[in-house]
């Protein structure tokens, strides 16, 4: 009996490319109904393009497929910690004391939990301003070095956020500070899914100059009309990093054509305080 190897390898992830129905989609340019883990509503899915990760937005809310990704692990986790029956992030609106903290504050999910009385959000609109500060209108935080307390704060979230920080488990290590015990952080990078080695982008000497190791990539930012620069694109190293901080981090490749959570690129991290 010879071993079926690809059934059973789980790391590397293997991406065998869009399945049949993702292909009719991209063909078509929209899917059937959903439920959407964001708003909880049934929609249809619009604007399916090829990254389907960035794409597949919810005629009702908006979200996209990988702010659905993290929606679907948020719930779960609350379900799990605190029972009751939550299927979108607008159920969350049942647990008042629940303290979340949003690296973001636009898009589909700020929206649906800016109802939350503690509920709080920020950008980074650079380092002339010190963490807390106000700007524009908006929270501003370094998130290398937060400003809020010890231990206060229940789940965090950040969707594609530490891979434009330049010395990302510095900020792992002030999520960790900031989040209670059994707190968690869940959370999207850019993740190579069969490399094992972060790769690390930029080179920054003690005056804070910025060398370039690989082509300057940017990604598009609502800050800065130039886009967030990436310092680092995440692999397997990521998590032995974030378990020397004192994490213990769950991977979750996803997908589910009922909540519109599609293709090979749906890798949701949920890193925990114990």
């Amino acid at each position: 009996m010879s071993l079926n190897a690809e059934k059973y390898i789980k790391y590397p992830m293997y991406d065998s490319g869009p399945a049949f129905l993702e292909r009719m989609m991209l063909k078509m340019g929209w899917g059937g109904l959903i439920k959407c883990t964001v708003c909880g509503s049934l929609a249809m899915m619009k604007r399916i393009k090829k990254n389907l990760r960035e794409s597949c937005d919810c005629s009702a809310c908006g979200a996209t497929n990988r702010k659905r990704q993290i929606a679907l692990v948020v719930c779960d986790a609350i379900r799990r910690t605190r029972g009751g029956g939550v299927n979108s992030i607008r159920d969350l609106a049942r647990y008042p004391n629940l303290v979340i903290y949003n690296t973001e504050t636009g898009g589909a999910l700020s929206r649906e939990l800016s109802g939350m009385k503690n509920y709080f959000s920020s950008e980074y609109f650079g380092p002339e301003y010190k963490s807390g500060d106000t700007v524009k209108g908006k929270m501003h935080q370094d998130l290398m070095a937060l400003s809020f307390e010890n231990e206060s704060i229940d789940i965090v979230l950040s969707s594609d956020v530490f891979e434009h920080i330049p010395y990302p488990y510095k900020a792992h290590a002030e999520v960790y500070r900031v989040l209670r015990p059994k707190g968690r952080h869940i959370f999207t990078v850019p993740f190579y899914k069969t490399k094992f080695l972060d790769e690390h982008r930029t080179h920054i000497d003690a005056d804070g100059n910025i060398t370039h190791v690989l082509p300057a990539l940017h990604h598009g930012d609502p800050v800065r009309s130039e886009g967030a620069l990436v310092h680092n694109i995440f692999a397997l190293e990521m998590l032995v990093n974030m378990a020397k901080i004192g994490f213990r981090t769950n991977v979750y490749h996803l997908h589910s054509y009922r909540h519109g959570i599609l293709g090979g690129g749906a890798v949701v991290f949920e890193a925990i305080k114990d």
